[in-house]
This record gives structure tokens, sequence and C-alpha cells, in this order.
């Protein structure tokens, strides 16, 4: 298999970065190289799951109505805004927090439809390379 095959079908971990719903972490998480959990513990399963070397990257998930780039017929639309991308470099096994060279992604990207809220999720087509 093609490195560039390997690449694409290796999972990229998308995660939140909200405390509470509202107090976003994401500056302070790229300025320190950091990921946490903001439930503490909730989805320690999920994080232990996270090798280093992994892809990831911090999500916002919402709907919009108005000022998208298509007719969307007033109807709403689920948005996911891409804050960061980068390289878990370190999992520090407690089931919370994981160690990050992130890379701010400027402007912050958005992805239409297919969104997800919780705070982390691997879509499964890239587990499967579809």
């Amino acid at each position: 298999m093609s490195e560039s095959k390997e690449q694409l079908t290796e999972p990229c971990w998308f995660v939140g970065a909200a405390f509470g719903r509202t107090d976003d972490q994401s500056q302070r998480f790229i300025e320190n190289g950091i990921w946490e959990d903001g439930d503490r513990h909730k989805h320690s399963e999920q994080i232990l799951l996270i090798p280093p070397g992994a892809r990831i990257a911090i999500k916002a998930a919402y709907v919009q109505k108005n000022d998208l780039p298509f007719d969307n017929r007033g109807l709403p639309v689920s948005v996911m805004v891409i804050k960061a991308t980068g390289i878990v470099t370190e999992n520090l096994g407690d089931g919370f927090s994981l160690k990050v060279n992130w890379n701010k992604v400027e402007p912050p990207r958005k992805w239409y439809f297919y969104t997800y809220l919780p705070t982390i999720w691997i879509p499964i087509s890239l587990l499967f390379g579809k």
C-alpha cells in the first residue's frame, strides 16, 4: 500500500474544546500543546485508545440557518468548524489528557451536514477507508 493510501485510511480524532459547552479552551490547548476532556473521565475509554502519531482536530459543532454559502431554503443546517489540526505526541494514560503538536487553522474551516456534537468522534468512513 502506498504511503498516501495509508494516510487516507488512518483514523482522525475530532475532539471538542468547550468545557461546560461554553468555556472554549481551544487557544489554551494550542498554546500549551495539550488536549483535555472537559467532562473529566466521561470519555476515558476512547481517550485511552488514541495512540501517539494519531491525527487529531479541534472541532466545534452547531446549527446555522442564515448566511450559508448555499441555498438551505431556510432550513437549519449542521455545521462543524475545524479550529486546529495536529498530531498526538503522547497519550498520558490518565484517560483525560493528551500532548499534541497543534497547527491552528486560519481561518477556521467549516464542514456542512456530516457533523457530530459529542466531545470525541472518529468518522467510521475514515476507519474503513471509504
